[in-house]
């Protein structure tokens, strides 16, 4: 049982860290962005922009990650956080879900 609660705490801290790293570059482009987490204990990335707000999170396992919508649109892989972000901010700019 404890190697099991080891292996979702890690991969918890690999989520946290991906969308920390996204977090790092929506706010280098200016984008209004928090990172929280909930009671259930998944991170979720928040943007706000006029009149619309979009949520991330980091789903997968196993050392494939990706960016997903709470809408389920996937937005890409978890190693094109750059890439990621510019779709995000051109989201925002479009108000386009």
């Amino acid at each position: 049982m404890g190697v099991v609660d080891a292996g979702c705490r890690s991969e918890l801290r690999e989520r946290q860290a991906r969308l920390l790293r996204l977090h790092w570059e929506l706010t280098r482009l200016g984008v209004r962005v928090s990172v929280r987490k909930p009671r259930n204990g998944r991170w979720k990335l928040k943007l706000r922009g006029r009149r619309w707000s979009e949520t991330v999170l980091c789903a997968g396992a196993e050392g494939t990650y990706a960016y997903v919508t709470a809408h389920g649109r996937l937005l890409g892989r978890a190693e094109d956080a750059r890439h990621v972000a510019r779709i995000l901010v051109w989201m925002l700019e479009m108000r386009v879900r």
